[in-house]
């Protein structure tokens, strides 16, 4: 059955939230969240909510829609003590623990190309999304200048999602790069370092 339930959509909008929250906290720090005005905080938490909650709730998604074109019941589910941590980590460490929920799918019978297939779906979609954000950097910062929002929302949506697509080609259970390396080595090399290229292309480039 194709969709998404109200119980998904009610855990990927507070997946997406805690995400946001505890990117922002791990940058600013949880003293920021008294320093900064109220409006700076809500823009700042908008803009992850849009590069970072976005990366990850598609690439989720992703696996969810290509699942259930093989027939596979799949769903969303956060993972409350992920969520925990998440936060915790933020706060004491510095750094996300960004493990919030994931798409359980379930199948009497699944090949291995297919379980590949559905594995990769996430990684191509965080490439497409760092493309995207990355082709509308240079029109951001010529438009509304390198400092506005719109230019920060470009640059950290392609940083975050070249981040994601080519820390989930790892080959190493349970990330998904280890079922597509297990379908396909050649294919995973390609996508491997397709995501190479995107997040570290530019980089090289500009120095």
């Amino acid at each position: 059955m194709f969709g998404i339930t109200n119980r998904e959509l009610e855990e990927i909008g507070i997946s997406m939230l805690a995400i946001a929250f505890a990117i922002l906290v791990a940058d600013i720090g949880i003293t920021g969240l008294f320093k900064y005005p109220i409006t700076e905080l809500a823009k700042q938490l908008g803009v992850m909510i849009i590069t970072v909650g976005a990366g990850f709730i598609l690439h989720e998604m992703a696996h969810k829609f290509v699942a259930q074109r093989y027939g596979a019941v799949a769903g969303f589910r956060m993972w409350p003590m992920g969520l925990v941590m998440c936060l915790v980590f933020a706060v004491a460490f510095g750094f996300v623990f960004a493990a919030p929920g994931a798409v359980y799918i379930y199948s009497e019978r699944m090949t291995r190309r297919q379980s590949g297939i559905i594995s990769i779906a996430g990684p191509l979609t965080n490439i497409a999304l760092a493309i995207g954000f990355l082709a509308l950097l240079p029109f951001a910062v010529l438009t509304f200048g390198p400092k506005s929002i719109v230019s920060e929302i470009a640059l950290i949506g392609y940083s975050v999602n070249g981040i994601l697509a080519l820390f989930n080609m790892i080959p190493i259970p349970p990330l998904d790069g280890s079922k597509v390396f297990a379908w396909n080595w050649i294919v995973w090399l390609l996508v491997g370092l397709i995501a190479f290229g995107v997040y570290v292309g530019p980089i090289f480039l500009l120095g």
